[in-house]
């Protein structure tokens, strides 16, 4: 993958933990690969998307990125979750600024949520795979990519 995202899959959740903001080339990888590990399960994967709390605001650039994966990234994923990582004032913000967003442009639905922390996302992951979720969220941990 690319220094900005390191992505890996586990049952057919696929997490990226993005530690910069995305660039044209993150987001055009990540849809390659998950399109072909979509293809390979036979099935939408679940997205979760992990922003380290360190990470820059993205800039017009980037939000254009971010546009683009996620219209491109909704035929691939049954549910993406973002957790924005971070307890400042910046972080909190950030939160409630897309989830606004969510609702203004009236794409807030059941595929997109924003999340403070992986322990949020599990029930909504157990419900869509029909199993718990924890093991897969302590294996995430485990490998870095959730906090």
């Amino acid at each position: 993958m690319t220094a900005g995202v390191r992505i890996d899959l586990i049952d057919r959740v696929l997490f990226a933990r993005w530690v910069s903001p995305p660039t044209k080339e993150d987001v055009n990888a990540l849809l390659t690969q998950s399109k072909a590990i979509r293809d390979r399960l036979g099935r939408p994967i679940l997205y979760v998307a992990s922003i380290d709390s360190k990470v820059k605001i993205p800039n017009a650039e980037e939000r254009a990125n971010l546009n683009h994966l996620l219209s491109e990234g909704r035929p691939i994923a049954e549910a993406c979750h973002i957790i924005i990582e971070g307890n400042d004032l910046q972080n909190s913000l950030q939160r409630v600024i897309i989830s606004g967003m969510l609702i203004v442009t009236r794409t807030y639905d059941d595929f997109l949520a924003v999340h403070k922390s992986a322990e949020s996302v599990a029930p909504e992951l157990a419900r869509r795979l029909g199993k718990d979720a924890a093991p897969i969220i302590r294996l995430a941990r485990e490998r870095g990519l959730v906090t």
